[in-house]
């Protein structure tokens, strides 16, 4: 009887490390075997896995910038819109009607309307609050039973934009949750050693259906990922220290609190309606949040404009910042390609309006080693976000302090800037632009220069643009 008719049947079982000792490890190769979270892989092999990994991230910010947007522009669009719609409802039935049954509906339709709008406009979901309407003749009658069943489960539901700010908050974290397990599956790929706590285990047939022990190996971390982020924050956070050398999501200058109750939140939305219960009690008393002195358990909590806004920005700072400390951990000679996304992506949040998460990004850059040029301007960046967010006087001692007697004029004119001190800023303004040290477009766009930018522009451009700039204006 050969070795493999006497293994069938056979309860032999073996883990991931065991089956390296296996007749399998001749399929191992030695860069394999000697793989560990701080050492290297071939130079151009690394920074290939290294680029691909900020690449993550790229997309994570390009898909949380959507939500963003949607929260800021298209939702407040679409609640303009509300008034407008139900009017047209009203004519449309209106419409369907005989003259005379049209006279007899209008005031009816009105009363009903205005009755229904109160209900609607009064933030609160779900109101038990009730419409009466006494019917007139049978085709009126029908006329507006149908209007009211049209808009009913409107009234029930809440306020539209309240629903899709509830969508957009569960959206966003699964958009994080997506962002971390593919981080997860980086640092598995890279750390042998993140796989040896996994409870799944090989049989000797089941390894016999894998090509390779690489294949066993990927299947080993895709199980792994999957259980992992079937776990809490949490247990994410503890995983991601023990396996990445203490790099932790809580400890990045990130509101921590926020971005835990925001999935405590997430979680309320999906399994209770929003309805609150002990759990999140239990998770806002933890943290110290206020709310946990004034929620009680049954009340219904949603998400308001403001809110989703600042845990928006959280979490796009948060998953961009995590990437680059992982990014930084795993390929140590290739930490210039995260910096330096990092340094773009507190400029593009700057530009985005998106001053928390450039603040954010700004707190983590200045805690690495940059050259001297790129420290100032992340300096000069994070100011900009805290005057846009707490105002001048928050920062004004700071600045005041701030000697920029030794540095490079297209540095040290942003003391002027960020102070307010616009005739000086302008004079060094136009004199770096005609430099070539800055461009109009950045005076443009930048809100570093966001007090500056119309005069400087009115003044160098032609007549047409001129006149566009003062319509943008008001002018």
């Amino acid at each position: 009887m050969d070795i493999a008719e006497r293994s069938k049947g056979l309860a032999l079982r073996f883990n991931l490390r065991g089956a390296k000792k296996s007749i399998l490890d001749r399929r191992v190769s030695e860069r394999e075997q000697k793989m560990s979270i701080l050492s290297a892989s071939p130079e151009d092999e690394d920074r290939s896995n290294a680029t691909r990994l900020k690449n993550v991230s790229d997309e994570y910010i390009a898909q949380m910038y959507s939500i963003i947007e949607i929260n800021r522009a298209v939702i407040p669009e679409l609640a303009a819109r509300k008034e407008g719609e139900t009017l047209k409802a009203k004519d449309e039935i209106l419409q369907a009607l005989t003259p005379e049954e049209r006279e007899i509906s209008r005031g009816y339709l009105d009363q009903f309307l205005g009755n229904l709008g109160s209900i609607l406009d009064s933030g609160g979901p779900r109101s038990s609050s009730e419409v009466t309407v006494k019917m007139p003749n049978r085709g009126a009658g029908a006329a507006i039973s149908h209007l009211i069943m049209q808009t009913a489960y409107r009234a029930k539901a809440g306020p539209p934009d309240y629903l899709l700010r509830n969508s957009l908050l569960v959206s966003a974290i699964s958009t994080f949750e997506v962002l971390f397990g593919q981080l997860a599956r980086a640092v598995s790929s890279v750390n042998s050693s993140a796989l040896s706590d996994s409870e799944h285990t090989f049989t000797i047939d089941d390894l016999a259906k894998f090509e390779s022990l690489d294949d066993a190996r990927e299947y080993l971390i895709e199980k792994r990922v999957s259980s992992l982020l079937r776990d809490s924050v949490d247990v994410w956070e503890k995983w991601l220290k023990r396996q990445t050398g203490g790099v932790s999501m809580q400890a990045l200058p990130v509101s921590w609190s926020l971005v835990r109750e925001s999935f405590a939140r997430r979680n309320l939305l999906v399994h209770t309606g929003g309805v609150v219960n002990h759990l999140y009690i239990a998770v806002v008393a933890k943290l110290g949040l206020p709310e946990s002195a004034t929620v009680r358990p049954g009340e219904r909590i949603d998400v308001d404009a403001e809110y989703l806004d600042r845990v928006l920005q959280e979490l796009l700072a948060l998953g961009h910042t995590l990437i680059c400390a992982v990014g930084v951990k795993l390929y140590v000679k290739n930490r210039d390609i995260y910096l330096r996304a990092a340094i773009n992506a507190a400029r593009d949040f700057s530009f985005w309006h998106a001053d928390r998460a450039s603040r954010v990004v700004c707190s983590y850059l200045l805690t690495n080693k940059l050259n001297r040029r790129d420290e100032m301007m992340t300096k000069v960046r994070q100011w900009v976000a805290i005057k846009e967010v707490e105002g001048l006087g928050s920062i004004r001692s700071e600045l005041e302090a701030w000697d920029t007697s030794g540095l490079d004029p297209s540095i040290a004119h942003c003391k002027n800037i960020l102070l307010d001190d616009l005739e000086e800023g302008a004079r060094v303004v136009e004199v770096l632009i005609s430099q070539g040290d800055l461009s109009r477009f950045e005076v443009a766009f930048d809100p570093l220069y966001k007090k500056l930018a119309r005069p400087v522009f009115r003044e160098n451009q032609g007549e047409g643009e001129s006149k566009e700039l003062a319509k943008e204006d008001g002018v």
